[in-house]
């Protein structure tokens, strides 16, 4: 993810300081606003249930989410999107937009491989919790997602020690983990 933004040659986008601060910025924005647009349509989902009086019925998904959760956590597979980012996009998308865009994308979560567990378990608290909690869980989430991409395209070499199959594997239970006590907890 991070090496497909880090800027390139000087001559593409700058390799300074400022240039990857402006690329984190924009690929933030770009996971706010996908992670905000998944929050509303989740929301929307709950009201119109809730509404027509199916309100019993937000346990099922809420509860196939935690599920595939604690799959993801358990290292089973999980169904999911496999679609990434094409590399075209690199070379014929603007170097100002290609965060942002890549941003919403992963914002979303449903259009790329889920990679943290936590998505799943936002989306459940989406589906049980009033909309200003949903929105804060998914603001949580985006901030959290840009939090990594800032440490990735800084730190590189370190990016590759953690990301071992045991690291990642931690990783994934580790945000799994505060993202249901943040979600549990009201």
């Amino acid at each position: 993810m991070a090496a497909a933004l880090r800027p390139g040659p000087a001559a593409v986008s700058g390799t300074g300081p400022r240039s990857l601060s402006r690329v984190t910025a924009l690929h933030g924005a770009g996971l706010l606003a996908g992670a905000l647009v998944m929050a509303l349509l989740l929301c929307l989902a709950r009201a119109l249930l809730v509404g027509a009086g199916l309100r019993a019925l937000l346990v099922i998904p809420a509860g196939i989410a935690l599920v595939l959760a604690f799959m993801q956590c358990a290292g089973v597979p999980v169904p999911q999107s496999s679609w990434q980012v094409p590399e075209y996009w690199r070379r014929g998308i603007d170097a100002d937009i290609l965060p942002v865009a890549y941003g919403v994308v992963l914002g979303f979560g449903v259009f790329t491989s889920v990679v943290t567990a936590a998505f799943w378990v936002f989306a459940a608290g989406t589906l049980l919790y009033p909309v200003p909690l949903a929105l804060a869980g998914w603001l949580a989430y985006a901030g959290a997602r840009t939090a990594g991409f800032w440490f990735a395209v800084r730190a590189p070499r370190l990016e590759r020690i953690l990301l071992t199959a045991r690291s990642r594997r931690g990783l994934l239970v580790g945000a799994t983990v505060i993202a249901t006590v943040v979600v549990c907890t009201r």
